[in-house]
């Protein structure tokens, strides 16, 4: 059986909050102040140091610091830190995408070549409820595979991009499984990106890239529109010093229009390497036809800072 998924964060009898961090302080911070419950909700949490765990192939790994619930322990309905619930309400939201194997989920991805627009939603309502996490609205139906992947890399963030919460989660494309770390990386990894964009055709799959807009605007040629990345790296080719970037491009003028600074954002599609011909640039790029190939949004986790 797989291990339960850790809870990132709990609080003491004072209602401080307190990350995985403090566990392995000496002493911890909250030693005096036990009783430990879920930074979520009101059930009892127990508190986790760092510790050695051994493999199925007879190695050892290391496991971060966490706090885990006892035995027979339940959370709180709607605590969001009750990752079994959260990934059974991604799956309900999928249309299809996510289905469940065992204990991990699979996110059934299509060919970024055969999708096409979606219809336009409807006009939205007034008196809607606002979201915890405010997703950046766009007049299209994302591609439900691209907005469950969104979903995932925000629940994976709220549990601090856990090992034990990512590896629940694989891909699959076109008959080839993935592991979620081989599908969907962050911005901040450009530079082995690159590496990987760097062989054969054949050696390549979709990714689903994600990071903060740092701006929106247009190429020096006017008539191509781009998202850039705030991560910006270095990247040795062909003997030359290059700074790499990451960036969407899309030639619909309404690829962008509600993406701001400071969103998250992501896509998914065939990115490639590219080279600036006139200045020492490369581009980790991807094109996209409009804005239902990328998604973005506001964070507001509303928990306060931890300890």
């Amino acid at each position: 059986m797989a291990e339960r998924v850790g809870i990132p964060a709990a609080r003491d009898s004072r209602d401080r909050l307190y990350g995985r961090a403090a566990i392995d302080a000496t002493p911890p911070p909250f030693e005096a102040f036990k009783p430990l419950r879920c930074g979520g909700c009101a059930v009892a949490v127990i508190a986790v140091s760092t510790h050695p765990r051994r493999t199925p192939r007879g190695g050892t790994t290391q496991v971060t610091a966490l706090y885990r619930l006892p035995p027979n322990g339940e959370h709180d309905p709607g605590c969001p830190y009750d990752f079994k619930n959260r990934a059974e309400n991604l799956i309900r939201d999928s249309r299809g995408t996510l289905v469940k194997d065992g204990e991990d989920y699979e996110l059934r991805l299509p060919d970024p070549d055969t999708i096409e627009p979606p219809d336009p939603l409807p006009p939205s309502k007034p008196g809607k409820p606002t979201a915890r996490l405010a997703v950046t609205a766009s007049p299209y139906r994302l591609v439900p595979a691209l907005s469950t992947a969104a979903g995932i890399v925000r629940l994976l963030r709220e549990f601090d991009d856990d090992p034990d919460a990512s590896s629940r989660f694989r891909a699959r494309y076109a008959g080839r499984t993935l592991r979620w770390n081989e599908f969907c990386r962050g911005a901040n990894e450009a530079v082995a990106i690159a590496g990987y964009l760097g062989h054969g055709p054949a050696a390549r799959h979709p990714l689903a890239l994600h990071g903060i807009v740092r701006d929106v605007g247009t190429a020096h040629s006017r008539n191509t529109h781009q998202l850039r990345d705030e991560h910006e790296d270095y990247l040795d080719h062909a003997g030359e010093r290059r700074r790499l970037r990451v960036v969407v491009r899309s030639r619909n003028p309404g690829a962008f229009a509600q993406v701001r600074p400071g969103d998250r954002w992501l896509g998914y599609g065939h990115w490639k390497l590219w080279p600036a011909p006139s200045a020492p640039v490369t581009e980790v790029q991807l094109w996209i036809d409009g804005p239902w190939s990328l998604t973005t949004w506001r964070e507001d986790n509303g928990s306060g800072p931890r300890a």
